[in-house]
């Protein structure tokens, strides 16, 4: 939650300002004082008069305390994330942070750094600041400065999807909140837990731990939390397709981002699934002014994400609008947002991926390091006593546990290839049919809402395989099957059904969506390039879909022989199209 996290950071800058707080011999001291208390608040309620108190400090600088001048580039620095210049943010921390050795300062320090490092894409080294101020984390006592560590490795962690390894440090927070009694930092904690399961796909944990959320927080008296959290919760509300509910909601809700953060995501996220709720519910008007506010405040702030999704959504409302030409201009603005957005998420999977194994690697080389001063240590006790008994029931035991580890670890591989070899079709490392089968009719027994599946079929692949060989026909599916892949959610499951036709079960997916994945397929897959196989030819399929919603579809068997009509109509008509299973009225 970026809102929260700023200010919760900045009001345990305030703490700090309060707390550790040194005795004043001069009258001067005191001013100073008052000064950066004064700066701490208006960064929360007037950014804009901040740089001004901060400018009347610097010229102060001279009588600074160690902890008034520690406090005072803290200040500079937060202010200087306000405004986005996180380069000059980044540059300032560095310069003052060799000389800080505080333990209560030094993580503040290094989660501005940590914070500046991620605006500024450089990822490795926003995880190095953050690790380092893990190492510093077991020696404070302070209870705000250990809940700024945790929130700055948590924002880290989300901003390079790392979802599995935030929660773990949300759990430390909440534990946190539970042996020190800490409202606030159990409205914190919850709240992050909320966020973390919805941005991972868990979206049932999400919703389980949202209500304690929410009174917590209200019970704490933390209002932006609360709105925060409710904001979720509508958002949720309306991806699970309770649109009149969900748009009484978030017109409330906007009402309160207006008084409280007219700039903030979260109210670039609710404007968005606004938006859709009007489309789905035929107020296109509406759908379109609040698709449209959406998309211009994601442009601003140049959140690509938000702007992808904003993009999507006006084509599809411009799509219901009868402006094709118009709906055709976002859905390309929001290929080429898809394409950066994955760009940057490589980025970020290789930089943790990078970090994480170089941390291993340490670890390991200190625990190697440890393990050979033990056995140098047993090895001199051994030496000294002179049994040579104990030196051979020691050498039985590291050969019985290695072998035994041996053989659990071949036992473990076998037991992993055998479960990959029984799911995985051989050639296009796809789901085979039995496992995607049973997937489908788990995701159906398990929805909350709709679930889509897409049957598509490749056209003329008889043509290719009487033309160029089968060795050409085995490497289009190959080919086809990898072009698929990149354009799928991490909770769809690609399978191949037999042949040349595929699946894709799509749980908590709207027809739109589905209908917008079918067709990305579509075009990739005529988009590639044939040459690799020694033979130029072009490529295309056919496409159907269907969605559990009004088309009186109840389950996976009906769902699927609905998507397989839909398939030989896009083959009647021409082949290299998609159709939407509808019921005929």
């Amino acid at each position: 939650m970026t809102l929260v996290r700023a200010i919760f950071f900045l009001a345990s800058i305030l703490l700090v300002a309060g707390t550790s707080m040194a005795a004043k011999p001069t009258i001067d001291s005191a001013s100073i004082d008052d000064l950066i208390k004064q700066a701490g608040t208006e960064i929360v309620t007037a950014p804009e008069k901040a740089s001004d108190t901060l400018s009347r400090l610097a010229g102060l600088k001279e009588n600074f305390t160690e902890a008034q001048k520690n406090r005072f580039f803290l200040l500079r620095a937060a202010t200087l994330g306000f405004k986005g210049m996180h380069k000059e943010r980044v540059e300032l921390v560095q310069s003052v942070i060799e000389q800080i050795h505080e333990p209560l300062y030094k993580v503040r320090f290094l989660s501005q750094l940590s914070s500046g490092f991620t605006n500024l894409g450089e990822y490795e080294k926003a995880l190095e600041a953050m690790n380092q101020s893990m190492l510093i984390l077991p020696k404070l006592t302070n209870i705000e400065a250990k809940v700024d560590t945790l929130q700055a490795a948590i924002n880290v962690l989300n901003s390079l999807h790392a979802y599995d390894e935030a929660l773990v440090y949300a759990d430390r927070m909440l534990a946190l909140a539970t042996a020190s009694e800490s409202s606030a930092t159990h409205c914190l904690a919850l709240g992050d837990q909320v966020e973390i399961n919805f941005l991972r796909g868990e979206r049932q944990r999400a919703r389980a731990v949202l209500p304690d959320a929410i009174r917590v927080c209200d019970a704490a008296n933390k209002n932006s939390y609360s709105l925060l959290l409710n904001t979720l919760a509508c958002i949720d509300l309306i991806d699970s397709g309770n649109y009149l509910q969900g748009k009484g909601a978030a017109i409330t809700l906007l009402q309160d981002f207006s008084k409280l953060n007219q700039s903030s995501d979260y109210g670039t996220q609710l404007q968005e699934a606004l938006a859709r709720a009007y489309l789905h519910t035929g107020n296109l008007e509406q759908a379109e002014r609040y698709g449209l506010q959406a998309y211009q405040k994601a442009k601003a702030g140049n959140a690509i994400q938000l702007m992808e999704k904003t993009a999507e959504t006006m084509a599809s409302i411009k799509r219901a609008q009868g402006q094709y030409l118009n709906s055709l201009e976002y859905f390309e603005t929001a290929l080429v947002l898809k394409n950066r957005v994955l760009d940057d998420l490589l980025h970020k999977n290789l930089a943790f991926q990078r970090v994480k194994f170089d941390t291993q690697d340490k670890a390991n080389q200190l625990n190697l390091l440890e393990q050979k001063n033990k056995i140098l240590a047993v090895e001199r006790e051994l030496e000294k006593k002179n049994n040579q008994n104990l030196v051979l029931l020691i050498a039985l035991v590291l050969v019985i546990v290695f072998v035994l580890g041996i053989w659990l670890m071949r036992a473990l591989q076998q037991k992993n290839q055998f479960r990959q070899f029984s799911q995985t079709d051989g050639l296009t490392q796809a789901a085979n049919r039995m496992h995607f089968i049973s997937f489908a009719n788990e995701a159906f027994k398990m929805r909350t809402g709709s679930v889509s599946v897409i049957l598509f079929d490749m056209d003329l692949f008889k043509n290719i395989n009487d033309t160029h060989g089968h060795g050409t026909g085995d490497w289009v599916l190959k080919a086809v099957s990898e072009t698929v892949k990149t354009h799928l959610r991490k909770v769809d499951l690609f399978g191949r059904l037999g042949g040349e036709e595929f699946g894709i079960c799509m749980p908590d997916s709207s027809q739109a969506s589905a209908l917008q994945l079918a067709e990305r397929c579509r075009m990739a897959i005529a988009m590639i390039d044939t040459e690799p196989s020694g033979h130029i030819f072009s490529l295309s399929a056919s496409f159907g879909v269907a969605t559990v919603d009004g088309n009186g579809l109840s389950n996976f068997d009906e769902t699927l022989e609905a998507a397989d009509k839909a398939l030989y109509r896009s083959k009647a008509e021409g082949r290299n199209c998609v159709n939407v299973f509808r019921q005929a009225s």
